[in-house]
């Protein structure tokens, strides 16, 4: 009984692991000019969230760490993981490398900014990180198009 249960949950895990690849390495149905819409966006969202993430990964290195602390997490951890998503996964983001796995911690960010940092604050506040919010959300759900790096490893390893 206890290796038929093992099999139900290993074959279980193995169907949800092939529809989750499937749907992380989806690009077939685009046309050229939704691609193009998607870099254009893709490259545009990312830009302008470095520009912060690159600010803060300055005073990550300075030591010159400040906010608030999440979960269980220190100011110092937690000042980390939002550099980290605002820089480097806003940089895979715009390559279209990891796309959809590397909007995750960026969509999680905004939800917390927006919903936990902000929001007793006026909308005026919140308002650049709900339109991140929105936007991530949104590239999560497309994908990053056929101009980007995930398509062409889609193409070579026949995903």
């Amino acid at each position: 009984e206890t290796s038929l249960t093992q099999i139900l949950k290993l074959q279980f895990l193995t169907q949800n692991f092939i529809a989750m690849k499937k749907y992380l390495f989806r690009f077939t149905d685009l046309s050229f000019q939704t691609s193009l819409a998607l870099l254009i966006f893709r490259v545009g969202v990312s830009a302008a969230l470095m520009t912060h993430g690159y600010g803060k990964l300055l005073r990550l290195i300075d030591g010159n760490i400040w906010g608030r602390s999440h979960l269980f997490f220190s100011e110092e951890v937690s000042f980390a993981l939002i550099t980290f998503a605002e820089f480097f996964c806003a940089l895979f983001v715009l390559l279209g490398v990891g796309t959809r796995i590397f909007t995750i911690p960026l969509i999680y960010a905004f939800i917390i900014i927006v919903f936990d940092a902000h929001i007793d604050d006026p909308f005026s506040k919140m308002e650049k990180g709900f339109l991140f919010l929105v936007s991530y959300s949104s590239i999560f759900l497309l994908g990053p198009g056929k101009f980007s790096i995930d398509y062409l490893l889609s193409k070579k390893l026949k995903l």
